[in-house]
């Protein structure tokens, strides 16, 4: 009786020693949002992490490996426009739409946001 019982401590020692592995390719995101939120960046450090850890993952070589994390390309474009860069934006927050069909009303309604703000810019810069 006691040998069984030691077997399943120890068995139940080493599973849970296990961990999990995550089914995104997050890189330091999460941490990086944390440390956001806690103490805002700039958005010139913002958009050199993210710009990073995007291009990270876009050239990893194997796409069968890990999809990037839910909602890094749509906070990419939400960086990007508010740079003023919303041709860009839209690249981005079609990247997350066709990643993550599930966000596809919210991206459509970002992508339209982000055409109009092209738009107003175009017509701010003709004489």
């Amino acid at each position: 009786m006691p040998l069984r019982f030691l077997s399943l401590l120890l068995l139940l020692g080493l599973l849970s020693g296990c961990t999990s592995r995550s089914l995104y390719e997050w890189g330091d995101y999460d941490q990086w949002l944390y440390e956001n939120y806690k103490n805002p960046k700039n958005d010139e450090e913002l958009y050199v992490d993210l710009t990073a850890l995007i291009a990270r993952y876009e050239n990893r070589g194997k796409p069968e490996i890990k999809p990037l994390a839910p909602g890094l390309y749509a906070e990419f474009g939400f960086l990007l426009m508010r740079r003023g860069e919303s041709a860009r934006a839209i690249e981005y927050y079609t990247k997350e739409k066709t990643l993550w069909p599930e966000s596809a009303a919210f991206m459509d309604s970002m992508i339209q946001t982000a055409q109009i703000a092209d738009k107003s810019a175009k017509k701010g810069a003709r004489p």
